[in-house]
C-alpha cells in the first residue's frame, strides 16, 4: 500500500503543469517570482507525450509493487505454525517426542523409549526399575519417570524465519537445561539447535518425523513417514 500511495503522488506530480513547481527564473537582470520567458515551457517543462509516457511507466511500477506485495501475503500459509506438531524420532532411535501446540506456543514431551527400564550395566539397585530424571539438579524430581515427561517448552513460531524461536530443551542425561530452535528441512525432517547464549555455540540434531503403531512382535511401535523429496 505504501508504494502504492508513493506512485501516485509522482504521477499527480508529474501530469500537473511542470511550471508551477520550477523555481523563479530572471527577466532581464531582475528576479521575477513565477514568470515565464517566452519557450521556457517547451525547454524545461516535460511535454504531453513525455509526461504520458512518465505516467505510463508509473502506472506499470505501481501494478507490480501491488502484485508483489498480494504475493508475498499469499506465501503466509496459517498451517505453517503448527507443521512441527507430530512425533519425531530423535536421532540415535532412542526415543520419539511428540511436539504439540500449548496455547500459543508449543512443547515437547517423551512419547516412547527404546529402553524405558533400567538394565543391568545401570547396577544391582537399578536394573529392572523404570528409567527415571536421575541427573535433575532437583533432587524431588529424580523420581519421575522419563516417559511423559516435558523435555521441550517455549517454542514459538517467526514466519519472518519460518523457524520456531525461544525454546527450552532439558538434557535428560546431564540435568541441564539449553535455548533452542527448531526449523524444518522438510515436511518431514526437522532441525534441532540447542545452544548457550548465542546461537553460534550451539550443535545440531536431526529428528525424523514417525506415526506410532500397535507394533507386532520385534517390531517399534512406529514407521517412518516416507518423505516427499
Amino acid at each position: 500500500m505504501i508504494h502504492i500511495c508513493s506512485m501516485l503522488c509522482i504521477l499527480r506530480l508529474v501530469a500537473g503543469d511542470g511550471a508551477m513547481y520550477f523555481p523563479a527564473m530572471r527577466a532581464g537582470g531582475h528576479h521575477v517570482s513565477g514568470t515565464r520567458r517566452p519557450g521556457a515551457q517547451a525547454a524545461t517543462s516535460p511535454g504531453p507525450r513525455c509526461r504520458r509516457w512518465l505516467c505510463a511507466c508509473l502506472g506499470v511500477l505501481a501494478l507490480v509493487a501491488n502484485a508483489q506485495a498480494v504475493a508475498g501475503q499469499g506465501h503466509a500459509d496459517p498451517r505453517a505454525a503448527t507443521a512441527i506438531v507430530g512425533d519425531w524420532l530423535v536421532a540415535n532411535h532412542g526415543a520419539i517426542i511428540r511436539i504439540a501446540q500449548t496455547g500459543d506456543g508449543f512443547g515437547g514431551s517423551i512419547a516412547w523409549q527404546l529402553h524405558d527400564r533400567y538394565g543391568p550395566e545401570d547396577g544391582p539397585a537399578l536394573d529392572g526399575k523404570i528409567v527415571t530424571d536421575r541427573h535433575n539438579a532437583d533432587p524431588a524430581l529424580r523420581s519421575r519417570p522419563l516417559t511423559g515427561l516435558p523435555l521441550l517448552t517455549g517454542l514459538r513460531y517467526d514466519p519472518a524465519d519460518n523457524e520456531w524461536v525461544g525454546g527450552r530443551i532439558y538434557d535428560t542425561n546431564n540435568g541441564h537445561t539449553y535455548r533452542c530452535i527448531v526449523r524444518l528441512a522438510g515436511p518431514d525432517r526437522l532441525v534441532l539447535r540447542g545452544y548457550l547464549g548465542i546461537r553460534l555455540f550451539g550443535k545440531n540434531t536431526y529428528w525424523r518425523r514417525v506415526v506410532m503403531r500397535k507394533p507386532a512382535a520385534g517390531e517399534p511401535p512406529y514407521v517412518m513417514v516416507a518423505t516427499s523429496e
